[in-house]
């Protein structure tokens, strides 16, 4: 319920400013004689407004991503994030190109002389904005450092942008105008607080290399021993860097112990640099990790669980599982998990041993036959689900795994009945 109300307030929030600036800008046109360099001129400031509302709340969403993951997750507010990005740079870009066509003049707009610094001021403002967009798409290719100075360059873009405004725009002298630009300012001050105590808070906290154990052919799972305790809910997941190799992008990978073990693990499948990196680590070797983070948790400790895997899904159903084995109050758990072979599946030796009457495993198998009791052959399907879950309608259902596979197992719950807030999907957004 709390995300709904976050988010209805951003919808109302952002509705009321564009209409306000919407209002403002072109009320003032004259009512004769509208020249479309007139109407032009007057959309460049309308989306001078709007680029600058939008990159404010781009900031702020930034800054308070760690807040606000536990109403909406982090991977929903990353691609948000993404999306609501390449919005911005539309209207950004719309701000000088409406006035260049207007007056026929690019030089004025584009090149900073600083004659008159607040116009000066904001054509930096929009090169510095196009560098942040760019760096943002090449994050892969930038390291933690160079990132850390890219972001302190979106504070002095806001500044530059917000002293442009109130210097060069009409619009801005307006209390409603103000009112918005206000609450925008505050946004921007308390995120950054709030980025920065949280730097600060996880800076002390250290990750060194315990182990790693090969749990098939190619998914090994990275034991971590850390300085500090850290608290997690089992399903959660970290970011992860390595300072080698020139591996400076962030990884997500979704925890593997649960809270009550020593170490941190992660089971990783190696598909690229990163994860071939990161099999090879020395014991003693210190991970960058970041978190914990995300909703793909349990929320109902009343209802039975099922929890549907494929291949490397299996990792945040371990956490749970372990937690369930180690706490006091057991809940019923159906673990149907998917694979190719039987070499393929991971924790197997773990998930046998496993021996309590609140568990029940299912292996399904889509490039090997068997015959034995726990094991099917194919795809999971309908009849797999209805033969192996009790309670189909008293069940939270979890699945994570490919796409592909997520989306067959919600069509297939749906038309078996089960409501949309039963069925919860681990998203992988990197």
């Amino acid at each position: 319920m709390n995300n709904k109300i976050f988010l209805y307030i951003f919808y109302v929030f952002l509705f009321i400013s564009i209409l306000t600036f919407s209002y403002l800008v072109f009320s003032q046109l004259p009512p004769k004689n509208i020249s479309v360099s007139i109407l032009l001129y007057s959309t460049g400031k309308l989306a001078g407004l709007i680029g600058f509302l939008f990159l404010s709340l781009l900031i702020i969403s930034g800054d308070s991503a760690r807040f606000f993951d536990r109403f909406f997750g982090i991977d929903k507010i990353i691609k948000f994030q993404r999306k609501f990005a390449m919005i911005t740079t539309v209207f950004v870009i719309f701000h000088p190109l409406f006035f260049i066509l207007s007056t026929g003049n690019y030089f004025i707009y584009l090149i900073p002389t600083f004659t008159f610094i607040p116009l000066s001021l904001g054509i930096i403002s929009f090169y510095i904005f196009v560098v942040v967009m760019i760096c943002s798409r090449l994050y892969k290719k930038i390291s933690y450092q160079v990132w850390q100075y890219i972001h302190i360059l979106t504070y002095i873009l806001f500044f530059l942008s917000i002293y442009h405004a109130f210097n060069i725009g009409s619009d801005t002298k307006n209390f409603f105008v103000k009112i918005i630009f206000s609450f925008l300012f505050a946004g921007i001050i308390i995120g950054g607080i709030y980025r920065t105590y949280y730097k600060i808070k996880h800076k002390k906290f250290k990750y060194y290399v315990e182990e790693i154990n090969f749990e098939t052919k190619n998914v090994f799972t990275l034991k971590l021993k850390p300085n500090h305790k850290l608290n997690f809910k089992p399903g959660q997941f970290c970011f992860l860097r390595i300072n080698k190799n020139k591996l400076y992008s962030r990884h997500p990978f979704t925890i593997s112990s649960s809270p009550n073990e020593k170490t941190i693990n992660f089971t990783m499948k190696i598909t690229g640099g990163f994860t071939k990196t990161a099999s090879q680590l020395k014991k003693g070797e210190e991970v960058i990790v970041d978190g914990p983070f995300g909703v793909f948790t349990i929320t109902d400790d009343k209802k039975d669980l099922v929890f549907i895997a494929g291949g490397v899904g299996i990792t945040p159903f371990m956490s749970m599982i372990k937690h369930n084995l180690y706490s006091n109050k057991k809940q019923n758990i159906t673990l149907i998990y998917g694979a190719r072979t039987k070499k393929d599946i991971i924790f197997k030796n773990t998930l046998d041993k496993i021996k309590e009457k609140w568990f029940k495993k299912v292996y399904v198998l889509s490039d090997e036959k068997s015959f034995s009791k726990n094991w099917k052959n194919g795809y999971i399907d309908t009849e797999i689900i209805k033969n192996n879950v009790d309670n189909l309608k008293n069940s939270l259902f979890y699945i994570c795994g490919p796409e592909p596979m997520k989306e067959n197992i919600t069509k297939i719950l749906k038309d078996l009945g089960v409501k949309k807030s039963n069925i919860k999907i681990e998203s992988f957004f990197w």
